[in-house]
């Protein structure tokens, strides 16, 4: 049973090779060769979310696939831009909609949003990495969420960004044992709770970042030792199953990065 720092250590020394082969699967393939062969004829809104198969690439590039159903929601999510401060995508919590309303300016780009590099190459690009992080996710959730951390970390500058992030906010807790149930309290002391362990000033650091994950994997491998590379999850944001019984290195592993400074 290959663990999860090994996995993940595995794809990132093979990432370019690995995203390639991603992106020559039919299945992924076909959906690419569409979506570059279409996307720049679309001009309006109404054309982007009529277009069901642009629509979804789209909404899976950005992260948002579980809300390809809410049509109505994302055309005035576009509707109403990124410009002001009052307009939804400057209001949610989930910076994932700011990010896809951005990628996909019609307000502010016109007929141009859907030439913009966001919505062309970029989202191609995402396509693939998620793609490939849900692919590892079903067979080792960890591996996802490492994946998942090590693509956003440094675009997290609060707490509150950490929060606001199911996967995020799961890789920390994870990372420092911290109980979900800490996320019922009120926010203010879950934002405390969470400086005590994590200075988000270190997540623009990559080194910092790698030793975060390092960290994190042995924990995820001594919760779930019994787990890994069994059943797929079902999302990103799953509970798996924790389970006792560890091997003495992993142990050891995880002394090693606590008295490291973490």
């Amino acid at each position: 049973m290959i663990s999860t720092s090994v996995r993940y250590k595995i794809i990132s020394d093979n990432l370019t090779r690995t995203k390639a082969l991603i992106e020559k699967e039919p299945a992924n393939k076909r959906e690419i060769e569409y979506y570059q062969a279409n996307i720049k004829t679309i001009k309006t809104i109404d054309e982007f979310i009529k277009n069901d198969r642009i629509f979804k690439f789209a909404m899976k590039a950005y992260g948002l696939e579980d809300m390809a159903f809410g049509k109505g929601f994302i055309k005035k999510l576009l509707q109403e831009g990124i410009s002001k401060s009052t307009s939804m995508a400057n209001k949610m919590t989930n910076p994932l909609y700011k990010e896809f309303a951005k990628a996909f300016d019609f307000v502010g780009k016109g007929a141009a949003a859907t030439s913009a590099a966001s919505a062309t190459t970029e989202a191609v690009e995402k396509y693939v990495q998620l793609t490939l992080e849900k692919k590892e996710g079903e067979q080792n959730e960890g591996v996802q969420l490492a994946m998942y951390f090590k693509r956003k970390a440094s675009s997290v500058t609060t707490t509150m960004g950490v929060l606001a992030d199911k996967a995020l906010l799961k890789f920390v807790q994870t990372t420092f044992g911290i109980p979900e149930s800490a996320s019922k309290a009120d926010l203010d002391i879950q934002v405390r709770n969470l400086e005590k362990h994590l200075n988000v000033k270190d997540l623009q650091d990559p080194k910092k970042v790698d030793k975060l994950i390092q960290r994190f994997s042995a924990m995820w491998d001594v919760k779930n030792a019994s787990t890994t590379q069994m059943a797929p999850v079902l999302t990103l944001f799953d509970q798996s199953s924790v389970q006792e019984g560890f091997s003495v290195d992993l142990m050891m592993s995880i002394t090693k990065l606590r008295l490291g400074g973490f």
